[in-house]
Parts: structure tokens; C-alpha cells; sequence
């Protein structure tokens, strides 16, 4: 086996077991019935499926508009912000959506919770695969895939411990989903629009930065930890979203099943 490859067979197998242990994690926890992580994988599907549409029919016209119209400092800002806003009004709107109509999905924090868990977690079960995927098209010297393993052999060659990055960006964006989703359902379910407000905003800022990083067309130029580390005040605000979402409905729900069982 080609040693340049390790990594990247690290890195796919660290992005499923981040999907498995986020998952395994919270079903755990919360005792939470298992359909409502596949609830959040079919939102995130469906979602994403929208924005890719959205994204190939106005990504390009809207961004070309500000190269030529923009300084570079507001093309990137302003990139990242059309970005984000089309990721968020994608993401959370389906999850707006479902909570309207199935107002039941928020109507506890362990499940609107586990529904950002399963969102998530499909995302990196996904993404690991897909790497997993490539780097054996490129091992078993698949014809096409000649540039793919010159890529990656120059990215490994840079060192910067890259293989640990996507992992631990999955493990942030899992943090991310979960906190947004769970703010705009438990926001439905308790007539709480500043709790929408926020699931929305959070992941608007979010996807921002990762778009922003795309628009500024120096991705490889810079190392990619940069970006984690902008990416992880996101995460640690979310986990004290969940946090405080967990004691101030979970316990709510554990005083009223106690209170039924004494009943």
C-alpha cells in the first residue's frame, strides 16, 4: 500500500467513527427511540439536496457579480454571507418546515436533539465513506484518478497532522447541527421565536465562514487548521446551547414522567 494514502484511509475511517460514536453517544444518554436520528438524516438530505440545486443555478451568478463589482475584502465577506444565508435558509428552513407540521418533533429536548445528531452524523457517515471511496479508486489505480493521487500526495507531503482535521471538524459541524435544530424545533414546540432566531443566525455565521474560505480562493495556500480554528467558537457555543437546552427541558421532561409514575 502506497504510504501517502494512510492518512486519507485515517481520516474516512475517523469521519464514520465520529458519525457512529456522536450517535451511539446520544442514544445512550437520552434512551432516545432510534427513528428520530433517521428523522434528522432525511432533513439533512432532503435540505441538501435543495441547496445543491439552489447553489448550481446561483452560486456562480452571484459571486461572479461581486468580482467584478466588489473589492476582494467584500467578495469574500460577501461571498461567505450569500453562502451561508443560502445554507441556513436550506438546512433550517426544512427543519422549520418539519417542525411545523410535525410539531412533535420538538416537543422534547432529547429528541430534537437526536434529530441534529442524526443530521449531522449523516453528513460525516457520508463524507467518510465518499473518502474512503476515492482513496481505494485511487489505490486500485483507476484511470482518472492519476491528479486525485498527485493531490493527495502533495497535501500528506505538507504534513500539519491533515489527516486529524476533517475528523475534527465533523465532530464540531455534529455539535453545530445538533444545537441549531434542536434551538428552532424546542423554538416551535415552545413558542419561542428568539430560539429560531438564533438556530438560524448560528448556522448562517457558520456556513459563512467555511463559504467565505471557498470565495477567498486560497484554500491550500494557508493551512486548513485556520479554519477549524474559526470554526470552533461555533462548536463551543453549541455545546453550551445543548447544555442548556438538556436542563432546562430534559429535567423538565424527567419531573413530569416522575410525577406520572407517583401519580
Amino acid at each position: 500500500m502506497d504510504n501517502d494514502m494512510l492518512p486519507y484511509l485515517a481520516s474516512g475511517l475517523g469521519m464514520v467513527l465520529v458519525a457512529i460514536i456522536a450517535v451511539t453517544f446520544w442514544w445512550r444518554v437520552s434512551h432516545i427511540q432510534f427513528r428520530w436520528f433517521w428523522v434528522g438524516a432525511g432533513l439533512w438530505a432532503v435540505a441538501v439536496i435543495l441547496k445543491v440545486i439552489s447553489g448550481l443555478l446561483t452560486n456562480a451568478p452571484v459571486i461572479g457579480f461581486l468580482k467584478q463589482n466588489v473589492s476582494y475584502p467584500l467578495l469574500v465577506a460577501g461571498g461567505g454571507l450569500f453562502i451561508g444565508v443560502e445554507s441556513s435558509a436550506f438546512e433550517m428552513g426544512c427543519t422549520l418546515g418539519a417542525g411545523l407540521i410535525w410539531r412533535q418533533l420538538g416537543s422534547s429536548a432529547r429528541r430534537a436533539i437526536a434529530i441534529g445528531v442524526g443530521a449531522g452524523s449523516f453528513e460525516a457517515l457520508l463524507l467518510g465513506v465518499a473518502s474512503l471511496v476515492t482513496v481505494a479508486a485511487v489505490l486500485a489505480g483507476i484511470p482518472g484518478t492519476e491528479k486525485i493521487r498527485e493531490g493527495l500526495k502533495a497535501a500528506a507531503s505538507a504534513g500539519q497532522l491533515l489527516w486529524l482535521a476533517a475528523p475534527i471538524e465533523r465532530v464540531m459541524a455534529i455539535l453545530c447541527h445538533a444545537s441549531t435544530r434542536a434551538l428552532v424545533l424546542l423554538g416551535i414546540a415552545n413558542r419561542k421565536r428568539i430560539l429560531i432566531f438564533w438556530g438560524f443566525l448560528i448556522f448562517t455565521l457558520l456556513d459563512g465562514v467555511a463559504g467565505a474560505a471557498h470565495v477567498s480562493g486560497r484554500i491550500g495556500t494557508f493551512s486548513m487548521w485556520w479554519i477549524e480554528l474559526a470554526l470552533l467558537p461555533f462548536a463551543l457555543v453549541s455545546v453550551a446551547i445543548l447544555r442548556w437546552c438538556y436542563i432546562r427541558w430534559g429535567k423538565q421532561e424527567d419531573q413530569e414522567k416522575e410525577s406520572r409514575e407517583n401519580a
